[in-house]
């Protein structure tokens, strides 16, 4: 798909509706590669998909960030 836009003054580009309807994110980063812009959208990540993803020993105090921070080095 291919489309015409304007930037303003500030730089600001119009994303139209239903292209940021398919992209499903509002938060994007931005690559300069060459003489081209891209522009490729980050999935919001849920808390709750990283539980269990990283596993810590012998850490018994989680208000204790220096001790959970020392785990999480090891």
């Amino acid at each position: 798909m291919i489309m015409v836009v304007k930037m303003d003054r500030q730089g600001r580009i119009v994303i139209p509706a239903k292209v940021r309807r398919k992209l499903g994110s509002r938060i994007l980063t931005l690559e300069i590669v060459g003489d081209e812009i891209r522009l490729k959208p980050i999935k919001p990540v849920k808390l709750s998909e990283l539980f269990d993803s990283i596993e810590i020993g012998d850490v018994e105090d989680f208000t204790d960030t220096h001790e959970l921070r020392r785990a999480l080095h090891d």
